[in-house]
């Protein structure tokens, strides 16, 4: 018993030793690039970047293909992309900062704060919006991404959602709901009494400098916009329209930059936001009746990458995919951007994590 308890001893302490960053040389960074750069010619992926973070400031930024290919325009390091469902993390967020003003609890019925709702969907809670196990269906899986390009009112989003019936009892299950953020940004501007952009801006994007960071609005003109893309049947690679606010909100409305994720990162380390009682419950995993963990907790889903500790989430909206990956033990973030939608931005990540990591057991 003692040979096997040492040796498993010795297994862990490989792999935590296995774990760690490794800063690239700029011959690892070029072959990365080649990688990166091969991955977006298979897949007609237009434009990129990535990124690594790091106290609040990127230790490198890549940059690849065309923000713009109609202007030919080049992907440069300010440059906005839409970031999806990562910004579910920034509603979350906010909720949690009206938990901690005592303004909201998350075990509240959503009936508490939002009107008119169908019968079955009275029980939820607002911690079951946030955590996907609310049973309320997902209005995009129903309408597809193209519902991100119609202008909704709430009633529209509710009307769509409740056209089938609930996915499961409220608490019972776990299934992803773009719908319960669309609920959950209705509800924090109910307690903020100011639309979600305000909201977000006064409590997050302004006390953090995140000067590029704010909803998508087509007829806005945003600085460094990049423009976004999908492909048509025969291949051929052909706009997409930005995201409507009106339908999505929180649950995946928000356009970033490379500089104002890497603030986000640095202000989740400290207090300056939410306490860390705060940020324990919105990174603790939700767990079924029958004792499964889901591995999403409020807003981020939780979990291990490379044998680390990850605070995480990917995005996807009808012309762009993103993903946002801390590292908490070690106080590093991987940031990815592509303006290509159906394309595998974890695919990406893993590239970047095998030249930071080069030695870790996946």
């Amino acid at each position: 018993m003692k040979s096997i308890l040492a040796a498993l001893l010795v297994l862990i302490s490989s792999t935590v030793a296995y774990a760690q960053y490794v800063k690239p040389s700029e011959a690892d960074l070029n072959k990365m690039d080649e990688r990166i750069r091969g991955y977006m010619a298979d897949n007609n992926v237009p434009g990129a970047l990535v990124a690594v973070a790091k106290d609040g400031k990127l230790e490198f930024v890549r940059t690849y293909g065309k923000s713009n290919v109609e202007l030919d325009v080049d992907v440069a390091e300010n440059h906005v992309f839409e970031i999806g469902s990562i910004s579910k993390e920034f509603v979350s967020a906010a909720a949690m900062m009206q938990v901690e003003e005592g303004k909201l609890s998350l075990d509240d019925p959503i009936s508490k704060y939002l009107a008119d709702l169908p019968t079955d969907w009275l029980g939820v809670t607002v911690k079951q919006l946030l955590n996907h196990t609310s049973g309320i269906p997902d209005y995009e899986e129903i309408y597809t991404y193209d519902v991100y390009r119609l202008r909704l009112t709430p009633q529209d989003v509710i009307k769509i959602a409740n056209g089938r019936p609930m996915d499961f009892a409220p608490g019972t299950g776990w299934y992803y709901s773009n719908t319960g953020y669309y609920l959950a940004s209705m509800i924090v501007e109910q307690v903020d009494h100011m639309p979600l952009a305000d909201v977000l801006k006064k409590r997050i994007f302004e006390p953090l400098g995140m000067t590029q960071t704010r909803f998508a609005d087509p007829e806005a003109i945003i600085k460094g916009r990049a423009e976004g893309y999908w492909v048509n049947k025969r291949g051929e690679l052909i706009n997409r329209n930005a995201t409507e606010t009106t339908s999505t909100l929180g649950a995946g409305g928000l356009l970033s930059s490379a500089a104002d994720m890497a603030k986000w990162d640095a202000a989740l380390h400290g207090t300056k936001l939410l306490s860390e009682q705060s940020k324990k419950i919105m990174w603790t995993s939700g767990v079924l009746p029958d004792g499964t963990e889901t591995g999403y907790a409020l807003g981020w889903r939780v979990g291990k990458d490379r044998g680390l500790n990850t605070t995480s989430h990917s995005g996807q909206v009808a012309g762009f995919v993103a993903y946002f990956e801390r590292f908490v033990d070690m106080d590093r973030a991987v940031i990815v951007f592509m303006n290509r939608y159906r394309v595998s931005s974890g695919a990406v990540k893993d590239i970047v994590l095998d030249t930071i990591m080069p030695d870790t057991k996946k």
